[in-house]
């Protein structure tokens, strides 16, 4: 009965992410970038390189390296996650491919942890730590209606508040938790940990993985199989969050804040002077031509 629920879990999986996945390319490339192009606002960035303003220190070298080693890093596991899940479907079916792209899958997974372990470090302990840039503050959520207003093509200007909104801190904030889960998982799957564990577990013995995911969990459920393949519905669904956010980070990176996109990806060099901020609290006069400054780079 288990293995009937977990199949029509994991098919229903399937059908509601690739919906939603569906709903938010067509959301962003068609309704958000048409109302883009429709308010002129679109014109405005690409023609007249008006964006908005941004406050604070140029970033480090360390940091944009990194940030876009993660989102090379979060492709890739995306990618190859899918092509695990789907293996079935896909015309390179042979044993090796998989192997190989499981090991690609991993030591992604691998270089991301090391990535969130020293991000998190860097927020709290380093010179420039920044935790208080992705603190949600009372001024944030009091211009929340504002920020989606702006979002939705109902004001023009954007709220500058701090360097992230408050919807970016939010799904910021969340992804330290859903790494960690999804690191959790996906190394506890791992068959290179299948290995007999013997004398220190209750009820054993137990692979090393199974005791990753859990001896209690399986002895609650009565069967650790169970655990485990709950675990694959947990990181499969995980996977599917990364691939949406990921598709909407990026997209709003680029139509957004395009300078900033430009800096983090080492291209700062194709940035040119604009004239206009482009959000609330800076004005929409257009300065004299000494006055146009490059875009500082802080990505969205």
């Amino acid at each position: 009965m288990s293995a009937i629920v977990l199949t029509s879990v994991n098919t229903w999986l399937d059908v509601v992410f690739f919906s939603l996945e569906a709903v938010v390319l067509i959301a962003l490339l068609v309704v958000h970038l048409g109302g883009n192009i429709l308010t002129g606002r679109f014109k405005r960035r690409f023609k007249y390189w008006e964006w908005p303003h941004h406050e604070g220190p140029p970033i480090p070298f360390l940091p944009k390296y990194l940030h876009f080693q993660h989102v090379a890093c979060m492709i890739l596991l995306g990618l190859s996650g899918m092509y695990i899940r789907f293996v079935d479907h896909f015309f390179l079916k042979a044993t090796w491919t998989r192997d190989f792209l499981q090991v690609i899958h991993y030591v992604a997974m691998i270089i991301v942890t090391i990535n969130l372990v020293w991000r998190l470090w860097y927020a709290f302990y380093a010179k420039r730590r920044d935790y208080k840039e992705f603190a949600i503050t009372k001024r944030d959520v009091q211009n929340l209606f504002n920020v989606v207003f702006y979002y939705a093509f109902i004001k023009k200007s954007k709220p500058h508040l701090d360097k992230y909104n408050i919807m970016q801190k939010a799904v910021y904030i969340a992804f330290a938790p859903m790494l960690a889960l999804q690191a959790l998982t996906g190394f506890a799957l791992l068959e290179f940990w299948n290995v007999p564990l013997t004398g220190f577990l209750p009820g054993g013995p137990y692979t090393l993985s199974q005791a990753m995911l859990g001896w209690n969990l399986g002895a609650a459920v009565g069967d650790l199989a169970l655990v485990v393949a709950w675990t694959r519905v947990v990181h499969y669904t995980l996977n599917w969050l990364f691939i949406i956010f990921t598709t909407i980070h990026v997209y709003l990176s680029v139509s957004e804040d395009f300078p900033a996109f430009l800096n983090f990806f080492g291209l700062a060099f194709l940035d040119k002077p604009h004239a206009e901020h482009g959000d609330e609290g800076h004005g929409h006069e257009e300065p004299h031509e000494h006055d146009a400054q490059p875009a500082m780079a802080h990505t969205d």
